[in-house]
């Protein structure tokens, strides 16, 4: 684990977010960059904890930019400071991201050295909530059919992206979620293959968190 590291965008975080870095650590990851997208000066402590009980590298940005910009900010970080690993794994900050799947993702990276990894969750499941399957489903099959890429989650935050791809990602459009997307379109121009891993699907409070629009 010491040579990836985790990059997480956060807006207005909750505990949620320090329990998830607790068991980062634990797992031993030793490199997490995290991005204050301009939460309000309240979530500040949590930004802190962040840095000082889990080592965090904390950017902040001084208004909210939206999940593009955020990983953006952290690739420049990364490439920057960082290259000489073998890439990143980017994660959710709602909790949502099992840290047995986080691992997973991380160990196809090295098996997958020139390829994009995500973490796929099954919308089949019972305890999807019905807005996030029907939106899903719908994005799947028209990004399927205008783009010509066919993914089971064109949503997942969780991805493990090698640095080569990274530095190539950091020049993809789009600052707002649909800079996810545009980084799978991306993956057809280059010719980059996509290799899915199941994970666990899991919605807390009817997916309440999620800031997707």
């Amino acid at each position: 684990m010491h040579t990836v590291s985790v990059i997480i965008p956060a807006y207005k975080p909750d505990q949620k977010l320090l329990d998830l870095l607790g068991r980062l650590r634990q797992s031993g990851y030793t490199h997490i960059i995290l991005v204050n997208d301009g939460s309000a000066p309240e979530y500040d402590a949590i930004f802190c904890a962040a840095q000082q009980q889990y080592g965090c590298c904390v950017l902040h940005h001084c208004v909210n930019q939206g999940k593009g910009r955020a990983l953006k900010t952290a690739f420049n970080e990364f490439l920057q400071n960082f290259a000489d690993k073998a890439g990143v794994v980017t994660v959710d900050a709602d909790g949502q991201h099992q840290i047995d799947d986080i691992n997973a993702c991380a160990a196809s990276l090295w098996a997958n050295r020139d390829k994009l990894t995500m973490g796929c969750r099954d919308f089949g499941s019972a305890n999807v909530p019905l807005r996030s399957k029907f939106g899903n489903i719908l994005t799947r099959h028209v990004f399927s059919a205008l783009c010509g890429v066919k993914v089971s989650d064109t949503q997942t935050g969780l991805r493990a992206i090698p640095t080569a791809l990274v530095r190539k990602f950091l020049a993809t459009v789009g600052e707002r979620f649909e800079y996810e997307m545009n980084m799978l379109i991306d993956c057809k121009q280059y010719g980059v293959q996509i290799v899915e891993v199941p994970i666990a699907t899991v919605y807390l409070e009817e997916n309440a968190s999620s800031h997707f629009n």
